[in-house]
């Protein structure tokens, strides 16, 4: 019986491994219509997957929890006074109804959705991941995430030859064989000009290209042929032909840093000035030849952060209008917020006039009462802070600064590989909380993950 038990237990590891990685394969491709009655996960095609490895994890019938990591506790902190600034705030909820929802039933949907990607979905990377070596596991999740970017490339590419280059006749012979592919439904925006990929929307395309920049930029390390510096400029390359500007930035400071910390590697030394030289040389040459289409293309970014820019004008004033409404909530409510999900409630009531004013956007999405969509927040920390107050926002905080001490401390022991990636990760994720408000990252929670494998194999061989 004992023999047939650890048997199952085997097959069922053996099961869980490749369907992680199948989800991690599939993270970025998420343009299909989705599974409507899965909420906010409904486009996520990863999430099935993760989803299905969670319920192998509980046939084994013991699921292992790092309890002991500060890390963890920090983020339980989070999560159980994210449910006490809700009850400090009952009085509220019960008068509160938005969309055609009231704030009970937000919040529920809000708070089953953090538990999701905060503690079900980590919790299930890291009871896959535990059992393997963890050199093994990080150069797998690297090969898989390689193999997905790949994908994300060809697409790119077809895709920028159609709205960059009015290539249209590569669109149904082409282009629209992905939608054979899963999850994946072929379009191109023609109107904008921007390319997505397998991707719903641009942003979603940047956020995914800062997620794996870490894990790209890695293969300097490990790497000895001049491959290695492939998937570097495809990361760059994508990231600037998204036209997502925050994200394109985001990329570019991941660069930077892991620049920095190449420099310090003594055996890169000699490689890397040679890329910095040539790369500097023909930049110079570049900007010299076309310095005016430059200039005017810097100054054309710049101005796509203003409000008064032909482009972006709209989106500005929405981002804008939404995060000053978000800091007035919390400057009402600087203790406990509104509760957690809940700002909408409030900020509706105080979105800023130049905001509103001839902005369809409010009109017809964010204040139109028939669209049941609630509002982006728009910025993470912003809605932390409306939501569950400068409590909630110091055990957020704590939680990032101990995976940044965390990186620190590491980048110099065996598992420097893995703290460069997380570190260079963590940069993204935290620069992308500027322009977004959602948990559902699941390279933030895979980095998370890997940090509890870590840090259980240490004790395992101290022990």
């Amino acid at each position: 019986m004992e023999r047939l038990l650890t048997m199952r237990l085997i097959t069922i590891k053996n099961i869980i491994i490749p369907t992680l990685l199948l989800g991690i394969f599939f993270i970025p491709f998420n343009s299909w219509s989705g599974i409507g009655f899965l909420g906010e996960y409904y486009r996520d095609s990863c999430f099935l997957f993760f989803s299905f490895a969670f319920v192998l994890v509980l046939f084994k019938r013991r699921i292992n929890i790092p309890i002991k990591n500060l890390i963890f506790q920090f983020l339980i902190l989070f999560i159980l006074w994210s449910i006490l600034a809700t009850l400090f705030n009952a009085h509220n909820i019960a008068d509160y109804y938005f969309k055609q929802t009231s704030g009970l039933s937000r919040f529920i949907n809000q708070f089953g959705s953090l538990i999701i990607a905060s503690i079900i979905i980590p919790l299930t990377f890291y009871n896959g991941f535990k059992w393997i070596n963890i050199n093994k596991t990080f150069r797998l999740i690297r090969r898989v995430v390689l193999a997905s970017l790949i994908i994300v490339l060809m697409y790119s590419i077809i895709e920028i030859l159609i709205v960059k280059f009015d290539m249209v006749n590569l669109k149904k012979p082409i282009l629209n064989l992905f939608d054979y592919f899963p999850f994946t439904e072929a379009k191109t925006d023609m109107r904008l000009r921007r390319i997505s990929s397998v991707t719903f929307e641009p942003p979603a395309l940047g956020t995914y290209l800062l997620s794996i920049a870490g894990w790209m930029f890695s293969y300097i390390f490990t790497e000895k042929k001049n491959f290695k510096y492939l998937p570097i400029v495809i990361v760059l390359f994508l990231g600037f032909m998204s036209g997502s500007r925050a994200a394109f930035f985001a990329i570019i400071i991941q660069f930077i840093i892991a620049s920095i910390i190449f420099l310090k590697n003594k055996k890169l030394t000699r490689n890397i000035y040679r890329i910095i030289i040539g790369f500097s040389t023909a930049s110079i040459l570049t900007i010299t030849y076309f310095s005016e289409p430059i200039y005017n293309y810097i100054k054309k970014e710049i101005n796509s952060f203003k409000l008064d820019d032909s482009t972006h004008s709209l989106s500005n004033k929405s981002r804008f209008g939404i995060q000053q409404a978000m800091f007035y909530v919390f400057l009402e409510n600087p203790i406990s917020g509104t509760g957690y999900g809940l700002q909408a409630f409030e900020s509706r009531k105080k979105y800023p006039t130049w905001a509103k004013k001839n902005n369809w956007e409010f009109r017809l999405k964010y204040l139109n009462q028939n669209d049941k969509r609630f509002p982006p927040g728009y910025n993470m920390y912003l809605r932390i802070l409306s939501e569950t107050g400068l409590v909630g926002f110091l055990f957020f905080g704590l939680m990032l600064l101990q995976i940044f001490l965390w990186c620190f401390n590491n980048l110099k022991s065996e598992n420097s590989i893995i703290a460069f990636i997380i570190l260079i990760s963590m940069i993204g994720f935290s620069l992308n909380w500027l322009k977004m408000d959602s948990f559902r990252i699941y390279f933030f929670w895979l980095c998370l993950a890997l940090i509890w494998v870590v840090e259980q194999r240490k004790i395992s061989q101290n022990g």
